[in-house]
């Protein structure tokens, strides 16, 4: 019995879950593994820019971390920024940033190709509704 536990542990961690079961009064835990890796996976450097005259900040440079495809972190934006999307296999990037502490949240849009990648951006702020990004690997 106790071998099923621990193989239900370690698929539940392959599939990406984190588990905890209890045998007999001990508790095993099972590490969640890390996604697959993508082609984009790293650290990337990201240039934005906005030509709106009402916009107080017209470029900023952000950071953020892609692993197994997905955006696990976002810096450089005031706030606590919530990042939400991916890089697909073939490049296509698509995310939504939602930044609590201002109520607004952007979309991004764009296309990566090996370690540089470009495309837009929009908020639904009236100061900085909109603009473009360049963005490479750092590292």
């Amino acid at each position: 019995m106790r071998k099923s536990v621990l193989e239900k542990a370690r698929r539940a961690a392959a599939a990406g879950s984190t588990a905890t079961f209890v045998l007999a009064g001990v508790s095993v835990f099972a590490e969640p593994q890390p996604a697959p890796a993508s082609g984009f996976d790293g650290k990337w450097v990201i240039d934005a820019a906005t030509t709106s005259f009402f916009c107080p900040v017209k470029k900023k440079q952000l950071t953020a971390v892609v692993g197994g495809g997905k955006v696990l972190a976002l810096w450089g934006l005031p706030g606590n920024p919530t990042p939400d999307g991916a890089v697909t296999p073939d490049g296509a990037v698509t995310i939504r940033v939602h930044i609590a502490s201002l109520g607004v949240t952007a979309t991004i849009s764009g296309k990566v190709t090996g370690k540089e990648g470009e495309g837009a951006w929009s908020a639904d702020s009236i100061l900085c509704p909109n603009g473009s990004w360049r963005a490479a690997v750092n590292g």
